[in-house]
């Protein structure tokens, strides 16, 4: 999918650019203590002109059965439309903050602080990069209230694959260790 960098995007900004827009799809949940379940996912990254962009990003389980044949391969959003969404899983606000550029052979490499905050009381601190359509972040810190569930570190892996947005997500939480938490793919459906 093309796109144009727009006046209004800061420069530090512009190799984050595609991620700008709304974008939904059908993933997969599953962790040692929870079962396996299909999930919905839509992302909102947007940004005021300043050097940051804010994000939004909410799971909800799948309710019922599709409205088509479904596979785990089904592009992004079609396999959003084929299901109704259920009972919200999740939903975080973060803010992804490009620190320092590098060029390297093959791209530019943007290092990165992405902060998330999310209501079931964590406050985590991702730090890594962007190089070209990835991006893979770690958590530095995390900060959870008196009742938040137990959670000491993650991962997120990001990636533009054939215009859709793969995304993976590992945690350490509840006294297991890094493992795979959720997984999904999204297809853009609005540019910011």
């Amino acid at each position: 999918m093309a796109f144009s960098l727009r006046d209004d995007v800061a420069p530090e900004l512009y190799p984050l650019s595609w991620l700008l827009g709304t974008w939904r799809g059908f993933g997969v949940l599953s962790y040692p203590s929870i079962p396996e379940r299909s999930i919905l996912n839509e992302m909102t990254f947007e940004h005021d002109g300043g050097p940051y962009l804010r994000a939004v990003s909410t799971i909800w389980e799948v309710e019922g059965e599709p409205a088509h044949e479904v596979t785990h391969e089904l592009p992004g959003a079609a396999g959003y439309a084929a299901f109704t969404k259920g009972t919200q899983w999740s939903t975080e606000t973060q803010y992804w903050r490009p620190i320092e550029a590098h060029q390297t052979d093959s791209a530019t490499r943007v290092e990165l602080e992405v902060l998330v905050a999310d209501p079931a009381g964590h406050l985590s601190l991702y730090v890594g990069a962007a190089q070209g359509p990835r991006i893979d972040l770690a958590t530095d810190a995390v900060i959870a209230s008196s009742t938040a569930a137990e959670l000491t570190g993650g991962t997120r892996m990001f990636g533009l694959v054939a215009s859709d947005l793969l995304w993976v997500q590992e945690l350490a939480a509840l006294g297991h260790p890094l493992g795979t938490y959720a997984s999904g793919r999204l297809s853009r459906v609005e540019e910011a």
